[in-house]
């Protein structure tokens, strides 16, 4: 499997999205990174926010950059996590946030461009 399970999904704005999502154990993103303790990856984090952002969103961008990318704490398998997105058209700009309960776990910007 190479996407979590969608377990809600929330259009809030024609640019911001909240989705509720489940991650496996069975997740290919969490073979090998580490054996002995699995973590979701940071590039795979940005990798989805971009996906998402593309088919709910209706963005056709490209990747131009991040700033201010934080990783706070570690996605477990079999954890629910909330991912929101705020697109900032004015500034080419996508701004996510994953967070376990009410904890950040990693945030950031990233910019896109034509």
């Amino acid at each position: 499997m190479i996407l979590p399970e969608v377990l809600n999904q929330q259009l809030i704005s024609d640019t911001s999205l909240l989705l509720t999502l489940c991650l496996p154990a069975d997740l290919f993103w969490f073979k090998g990174h580490f054996p002995s303790s699995p973590i979701l990856p940071g590039v795979t984090q940005v990798n989805w926010v971009m996906g998402y952002a593309e088919e709910l969103l209706g963005l056709d961008k490209v990747f131009s950059g991040m700033e201010v990318v934080k990783f706070q704490r570690p996605l477990l398998p079999e954890e629910i996590v909330n991912l929101q997105i705020d697109w900032l058209r004015e500034k080419q700009r996508l701004v996510f946030r994953y967070s376990v309960g009410e904890v950040t776990a990693s945030s950031g910007k990233i910019t896109l461009c034509l």
